[in-house]
């Protein structure tokens, strides 16, 4: 599997984890895109240091974490100073419910 598959990966698994949050902690998640981009980044360059290809793979992933962050915050929208900023598909009800 090439780097860019594997980067590809990690940001399906960043789907999956964001899939079982409620609605409230995927705004958070929304957000804060580059607090999370820098976790991500960090996490996965200590897991994959120490070769050329295992960088690459943490810095693909990082870029593909950071492309379905943009997009969940274009389709769903954000918080933004206590504020929800819906984006195409307005969630509010679902933030209130819960």
């Amino acid at each position: 599997m090439g780097l860019i598959e594997m980067g590809l990966v990690v940001g399906i698994a960043l789907l999956f984890t964001m899939s079982k949050m409620n609605w409230r902690w995927k705004m958070r998640v929304l957000s804060n895109p580059l607090l999370v981009d820098l976790m991500v980044l960090a996490a996965l360059l200590i897991l994959h240091w120490g070769s050329y290809s295992g960088v690459m793979i943490a810095t693909f992933g990082a870029m593909a974490c950071s492309v379905i962050l943009a997009a969940g915050r274009k389709a769903y929208g954000h918080i933004e100073n206590g504020v929800y900023v819906p984006g195409v598909m307005d969630v509010s009800y679902k933030l209130i419910k819960e």
